[in-house]
């Protein structure tokens, strides 16, 4: 019964290291999904940013400055 398909696709003889390398690594998803996490928060700040009022950008740009600048001070570490 295990000798006919699809059990036979785990057969090792059919698995080449050329297979094995054509899935994505972990550290691959990973960066990846990271990624993805900052379109969607340059995409969020950009939302946001179209909700401030004139009388507030100037505050609004003010604090996210400060937020990068405090980003850069920590070495690129996350919170």
């Amino acid at each position: 019964m295990y000798n006919s398909f699809p059990y036979n696709i785990f057969n090792p003889t059919y698995i080449s290291s050329n297979n094995v390398e054509q899935f994505p690594s972990q550290k691959h998803l990973e960066q990846q999904k990271k990624i993805a996490e900052m379109v969607k928060a340059v995409s969020d700040y950009c939302t946001a940013a179209r909700e401030i009022e004139p009388a507030y950008q100037q505050e609004a740009i003010s604090a996210c400055i400060a937020e990068v600048c405090r980003q850069m001070g920590m070495g690129g570490k996350s919170h």
